[in-house]
């Protein structure tokens, strides 16, 4: 099981006072300075042992810990052989860091799109990799505890299955389903629950420029890829 308290500690100790007390809600700004250093934070994609699928216009979604706060790429992968004939349609929300676990804010969204189309790996039969590239970058309104959502274009009703792990491999946050669209209008419902030991697999890409001060970070004996 997730130790939120630790969570909430890290979280803490990255966000300037005054800004875990409450939901986010200063708007997402836009980074202009194009010189920066990549720096990924993520769960290495051999690690995956399951799959979660939307349906009825559900999306998926996972929380995470930003210690940086300018986002310039996402990236998650497919199971094998999910053959997708639509694209998949990227969200960043905000999180209410009061409840325990941190529950996502479907209606504070920081970053809608872009839309990825990716039908197979080439060659088939591998993992299918998406990356949705945010141009211009997203700048978050502080370091904090976040959430991504993926859903399908349109939300269609058919399946996009992610790749994820059920070894609980990623300690600061945890996979997100949202309610279904099916009958209504296309739009990013509320969460509809969580898997406290389930994460889905992701890279995140932040942008630190030279100015920015390395921040230390303690990642324990997990698998995850940090870089």
């Amino acid at each position: 099981m997730k130790r939120w308290a630790a969570v909430l500690v890290a979280a803490i100790q990255v966000t300037p006072i005054g800004g875990l007390a409450a939901p986010l809600t200063s708007p997402p700004g836009r980074w202009t300075v194009t010189a920066c250093v990549p720096d990924t934070v993520g769960l290495d994609s051999s690690i995956w042992n399951t799959g979660r699928g939307t349906f009825f216009g559900r999306a998926l979604g996972q929380t995470f810990l930003a210690f940086d706060t300018v986002i310039t790429r996402i990236t998650v992968w497919r199971t094998p052989n999910n053959i997708n004939a639509v694209g998949t349609h990227l969200f960043v929300t905000t999180v209410d860091a009061a409840q325990q676990p941190p529950r996502p804010m479907t209606q504070g969204i920081l970053q809608d799109g872009p839309t990825v189309f990716i039908r197979d790996s080439d060659p088939p039969g591998q993992l299918v990799r998406m990356d949705f590239i945010i141009e211009p970058p997203l700048a978050l309104p502080r370091p904090g505890l976040y959430a991504f959502f993926l859903q399908r274009e349109g939300c269609d009703i058919g399946e996009t299955r992610l790749t994820a792990s059920t070894d609980n491999p990623y300690p600061y946050g945890i996979y997100w389903i949202t309610g279904r669209t099916a009958g209504g209008p296309c739009a990013l419902r509320s969460v509809g629950g969580g898997e406290d030991y389930t994460d889905l697999i992701f890279e995140i890409e932040f942008c630190r420029t030279d100015a920015t001060p390395v921040r230390g970070r303690t990642w324990g004996e997990l698998k995850l890829l940090y870089r």
